[in-house]
């Protein structure tokens, strides 16, 4: 019979101790109130586990000890909370969910509220593709009466606290929690025993060690944009921006109903996220080929410096990067505190919210704005850049001169998103999608954009400066610190020198991709 303990603490960084104590498997959380910061089960520390060789289960608890924490509306939120957090982990399909009933409910309580909970959460999980097994946490008497309902859980855990209903004599239980009064590895007194029968619904992440073994070296490329999304189901949200024709992409495996877990590789890591498998086609040799051409190397183009009419106060000259005296630029060769504490005092020269060069009118002026800022930073953005003609001569190995309107062209936002994918590491930007890596590059004294192309052909899109965290500004974080929404400054429809046009506004409908990047 596999032991293993259950806990609220993070197991990654005990995961060899526990593997050479003899744990078979681990109970995680997940959860979407807690304010704990160890609670819920992270991507990274599902993989170490696995790497260690330890199974892992998961039970979803925010409270669940009262009768408001249940009933049929509750249940749907937490099931659609519940599929979300399973899909970022990768838990393979097959593998099971646990809702926790962490109280000594009577039976009237238990028909009143638990039964709808877990007959919504068998609903919501059947249409999202029946996935996963259904498991619940609680008192025998809980786990006798949920399992003997037809259809409703696959499995049963008996909670640890033997004076509750039924639980000394409840024996279809698969699996068993008992009081702890030990310490265990990194993790004090904070876990709890449990015993569990062969199959309780565990599971390694999908790409975890072992699956990857299997499947090492299968690398395939998109054969047509294809949407990456969060979760392997078509109506979820997107976690990255369509995969372009080409794209490489890695397997990680079968997520099921057609569906694969795959990762695909940015400057600053990988973006994991789910793919339908008809999207796909295996490398071939044209492809390889493509990979091997390269952009020819274009320089770096401005309209003439130094011109003191491209000013702050000058709602025109747009085309030209600012030409006042004693421009505070940051020094790249400076140690990061003072490169961020100069990009904060270049963003306060510039004003942006009372500055004329970049008040609204009928048009919009993040890019000029997103321009300006990196000029100042000493970062290449392009205001103006070469246009098709003119790069078609460099391609030739021409050196066409810089006139503008006739090989130079100002760019929108949805020119410097398409720029930022073709030529940006020509010019030092890396590619990200991880807000914490572009929070704390930032924060270190580096430059970074969010910029989205819109949907509709022709309109501009939008871009936004990420900026260091100062006393009083900060950016939005979760319970635990990682990034929810970086801090930022904007020109637009409205101007803040700390703001944007809202919470993840790159994901709107109104944008058909968006790319995050930074530069050191």
């Amino acid at each position: 019979m596999p032991n293993g303990i259950s806990t609220n603490r993070w197991c990654h960084p005990s995961a060899s101790c526990l593997a050479a104590a003899g744990i078979a498997f681990v109970v995680r959380y997940y959860s979407r109130t807690t304010t704990m910061r160890e609670k819920l089960l992270r991507p990274d520390e599902a993989r170490q586990i696995a790497a260690a060789g330890i199974d892992l289960a998961v039970v979803y608890q925010d409270r669940g000890r009262q009768e408001v924490d249940f009933g049929g509306p509750r249940g749907e939120l937490d099931a659609n909370t519940a599929l979300q957090q399973a899909a970022a982990v990768g838990q393979p399909p097959g593998s099971a969910i646990y809702f926790a009933v962490d109280t000594d409910f009577s039976r009237a309580q238990i028909t009143r509220v638990v039964l709808p909970y877990f007959q919504a959460v068998r609903r919501i999980f059947s249409q999202a593709g029946g996935r996963y097994k259904i498991g619940v946490y609680g008192s025998g008497l809980t786990c006798r009466l949920l399992k003997e309902a037809p259809g409703l859980v696959d499995y049963a855990w008996l909670a640890e606290a033997t004076g509750w209903r039924e639980s000394r004599t409840y024996a279809a239980w698969d699996m068993k929690q008992f009081v702890n009064h030990a310490n265990l590895c990194a993790l004090g007194p904070d876990w709890q025993r449990c015993e569990a029968r062969a199959d309780f619904g565990q599971f390694r992440p999908i790409g975890s060690v072992r699956a990857r073994a299997r499947m090492a070296g299968r690398v395939v490329s998109t054969s047509l944009p294809l949407p990456l999304l969060a979760m392997p189901n078509a109506g979820a949200p997107a976690a990255f921006p369509p995969l372009p024709y080409g794209t490489p992409v890695e397997v990680l495996g079968e997520a099921g109903h057609g569906w694969l877990r795959v990762s695909v590789a940015l400057d600053e890591g990988a973006v994991i996220g789910y793919v339908e498998v008809d999207g796909l086609a295996r490398r071939t040799r044209a492809h390889e080929r493509l990979d091997a051409l390269s952009l020819p190397q274009v320089p770096e183009v401005h309209l003439a410096r130094d011109n003191r009419n491209s000013s702050r106060a000058n709602a025109g000259m747009h085309a030209y990067p600012l030409g006042e005296p004693r421009l505070p630029l940051r020094d790249p060769a400076a140690s990061g505190p003072a490169k961020a504490a100069a990009l904060t005092r270049l963003a306060d020269w510039m004003d942006v919210e009372r500055s004329a060069r970049y008040r609204p009118t009928a048009l919009t002026y993040c890019n000029i704005y997103a321009a300006d800022y990196c000029f100042l930073a000493q970062v290449y953005l392009p205001r103006v850049w070469w246009n098709a003609k003119a790069l078609a001569a460099f391609a030739r190995g021409e050196r066409p001169a810089p006139i503008y309107g006739r090989t130079l062209m100002e760019m929108r936002a949805d020119h410097l998103h398409a720029w930022l994918l073709d030529f940006g590491a020509q010019f030092g930007w890396r590619r990200t999608a991880d807000l914490d890596v572009l929070q704390a590059a930032v924060n270190a004294g580096g430059v970074a954009v969010i910029c989205a192309d819109r949907e509709a052909e022709g309109r501009p899109g939008h871009i936004t400066v990420v900026v260091p965290e100062v006393a009083g500004h900060a950016a939005v974080r979760e319970a635990d610190g990682t990034v929810r929404q970086p801090l930022q400054t904007q020109a637009g429809s409205r101007n803040h020198r700390y703001g944007s046009s809202g919470p993840d506004w790159w994901l709107g409908e109104q944008f058909r991709s968006f790319v995050m990047f930074l530069h050191d």
